[in-house]
């Protein structure tokens, strides 16, 4: 790569970054329900050229800095320009994720709110309903995102991959056929104890059977119908200052909060960096209980990730991360909520008897629902036929959830642009990295300064770090599932 296309990539992707940036957050916020991403990429064209991408070729080859430096550019011009490609599609449906209505007991709900609404009805017929009611427009919606896929596995094609998959695997540092038996192994050895529990706790905390449950009951079960009196309404930036105290952490530029509820707004917590100049944003939709806890804390894990970042330094290692590694941060501090000693400390909770079991339930069905995607995730890469796509989407979930789940659902949300996909991979490393943080610093590390330096010493490198070798220099190294199943074996004793 020389010098000229260098500084192209750097000036021209700032602003590439902060204009489709801007463009997802008012979406994905509810503030506006159409997005001009195809008109942002239409002014950058250069990105949509094979040949930008190819200019980092080779990049394996190097050592050190300049290796990173080239990897980092490589997957942000491969999603560049695969976002460019589908930008006219993406536009479609977020405008239909956003603002389309369909009526619902007794009002119009957007998708978005229907699933903000379901984590907190508390009456099935109506849980019911609103799944029932959504049926169209969650058609139309996942016949959108299977047009965008096909142009994905086209983009890719042409960028001299074999699929879509192969492509992301580069990016990501992933091996997508590993991790997918990695998953269905989990998902054997915890099927007992998942449902037997489960069983037991839909029974007797809403009087719903298993084989008469959903996804939206499993929702609403998981949020409002146990926990919702344990977990009052936060303060969302003044609990955060609470928590980022406890280490001593002070970031150098102050996150932004949106805690509005819209009905175009994602009831799914997620954090962006816009700018230039850096700055990060959470949104959290507000609806009560554990939920708004678990997004404020995973958002604020992603977003620590670039808290601490030099703005002044290059652009690759500025804005690009490695997922993994804000997908181990955000399971890190989500995580926390699990945490009996944090309970007590920050929000005077005992977890003792059936709240201990419920709440490990819950994760595990999280853990449960992320191995379930990975599987998933393997046959969309495998070629699957795109007629029986939704069948089989449908019975792997279905099967990991315990429950009926409406394959539908599962596109648009791999397909989101603030998903992790491969959460899964993430989840495999934390009982690890917990050990090491307790193990370094203090069983409740989460309070210690020592700790927060660590972390912001992390933080502070930018792109220049991957989640692989955060985990190396943790001494876990890669993980299989056994240490997740052991980790729950040891947390339901």
């Amino acid at each position: 790569m020389n010098d000229d296309t260098l500084r192209f990539i750097r000036t021209e992707g700032s602003g590439l970054l902060r204009d489709t940036r801007r463009e997802l957050w008012l979406n994905l916020t509810g503030m506006r329900a159409q997005t001009r991403l195809g008109g942002v990429y239409a002014s950058r064209r250069d990105f949509l050229e094979p040949e930008l991408f190819h200019s980092c070729d080779g990049y394996a080859d190097r050592d050190g800095e300049e290796k990173t430096r080239l990897r980092l550019l490589s997957s942000f011009l491969a999603l560049a320009f695969l976002s460019g490609k589908t930008a006219s599609v993406a536009d479609r449906i977020l405008a239909l994720e956003a603002g389309e209505e369909f009526p619902a007991c007794g009002e119009r709900m957007t998708l978005r709110s229907a699933k903000a609404r379901i984590l907190s009805e508390p009456r099935k017929n109506k849980r019911d309903e609103i799944d029932e009611k959504s049926g169209e427009l969650l058609f139309r919606l996942n016949t959108l995102c299977m047009r965008k896929l096909e142009s994905l596995s086209e983009s890719s094609e042409a960028l001299g991959f074999k699929t879509y998959g192969e492509l992301l695997d580069e990016t990501h540092g992933m091996t997508t056929p590993g991790l997918a038996s990695g998953a269905e192994k989990f998902l054997r050895d915890t099927d007992y104890i998942a449902g037997d529990m489960l069983e037991w706790f839909l029974s007797r905390k809403i009087d719903v059977r298993m084989k008469d449950a959903s996804l939206s009951d499993i929702t609403f079960l998981f949020n409002s119908a146990e926990l919702g009196g344990y977990f009052p309404k936060p303060d969302f930036e003044s609990f955060t200052e609470t928590v980022l105290g406890g280490m001593s952490l002070n970031p150098p530029r102050s996150a932004s909060f949106d805690t509005t509820k819209r009905t175009g707004k994602t009831a799914d917590g997620f954090s962006l960096t816009l700018g230039p100049p850096i700055e990060t944003a959470l949104s959290i939709f507000p609806v009560g209980g554990i939920h708004d806890y678990e997004s404020l804390l995973g958002c604020l894990g992603h977003s620590l990730c670039y808290a601490f970042t030099d703005p002044e330094d290059d652009f690759e290692f500025v804005y690009p991360r490695d997922p993994c590694l804000t997908d181990i941060f955000s399971g890190l501090f989500g995580g926390l909520i699990y945490e009996p000693e944090w309970l007590k400390k920050y929000l005077r909770i005992d977890t003792g008897g059936d709240l201990h079991n419920f709440l490990q339930l819950r994760r595990l069905m999280s853990a449960r629902i992320e191995a379930g995607r990975a599987v998933c995730i393997q046959e969309i890469y495998g070629g699957s036929d795109s007629g029986e796509m939704s069948a089989l989407l449908t019975d792997i979930m279905s099967r990991a959830a315990k429950c009926r789940y409406d394959g539908r659902k599962f596109l648009p949300e791999f397909l989101s642009p603030v998903s992790s996909p491969f959460r899964f991979k993430s989840l495999l490393s934390l009982p690890g990295l917990r050990i090491f943080m307790k193990e370094s610093f203090d069983e409740e590390w989460w309070r210690t300064p020592a700790a927060g330096d660590y972390l912001r010493g992390v933080w502070s490198e930018g792109g220049r770090i991957t989640g692989g070798a955060l985990l190396e220099r943790c001494g876990c190294g890669e993980q299989g599932t056994e240490a997740l199943v052991r980790d729950f074996e040891e947390a339901f004793r």
